[in-house]
């Protein structure tokens, strides 16, 4: 007997638009960031950067930034334990002056990768680069925050995935938001 022709498909449908982009808890990205004592972000965005980059955007993340950080942050980490290990009392100014100033601008070299990943997830959002433009365009598009950007950087880059990008059907829960 032949199968019922007015039953539901059985055939399994795959994402028309996969992006390798997955939901991650905001809150449990704040842990890891704590526990690995700032770790955490350059590997966030390494472990990202393939996907980001697959995304609809001319912009693309080069790797360098993202090794550079987190080569001199576990170079600091390492270097805080030797010196309490060597029972020193103090690290000396001038490796201080250095480190803090070394700090500062890989600081402002990933705060400019948070802005251009904002700007890959705008285009991304913006639709199909050959897309026709419509008179409803603007309307249509996705803007992301400058200030959020800044002032939370990877988790409110993280939030914008999970909303508009990450599996985009239900609702976050209160650990994705």
């Amino acid at each position: 007997m032949d199968a019922n022709p007015y039953a539901p498909p059985t055939a399994v449908v795959a994402d028309p638009e996969p992006t390798g982009l997955k939901r991650r808890s905001v809150l449990l990205m704040i842990v890891l960031v704590i526990l690995t004592l700032g770790l955490y972000i350059p590997l966030w965005f390494l472990r990202r950067r393939k996907a980001l980059n697959q995304l609809d955007s001319p912009r693309k993340l080069d790797l360098g930034p993202f090794v550079a950080f987190a080569v001199f942050t576990a170079l600091e980490v390492a270097m805080i334990l030797a010196v309490r290990a060597a029972g020193e009392a103090a690290i000396p100014p001038d490796v201080i002056v250095i480190v803090s100033l070394a700090r500062f601008v890989l600081g402002i070299v990933l705060l400019l990768q948070c802005f251009k990943t904002k700007n890959i997830l705008e285009d991304h959002l913006a639709g199909p680069a050959d897309a026709a433009p419509s008179m409803f365009a603007a309307a249509e598009r996705v803007k992301l925050s400058g200030l959020m950007t800044f002032l939370f950087q990877i988790f409110y880059l993280q939030y914008v995935i999970n909303r508009h990008i990450a599996g985009t059907s239900g609702r976050l829960s209160p650990l994705e938001a």
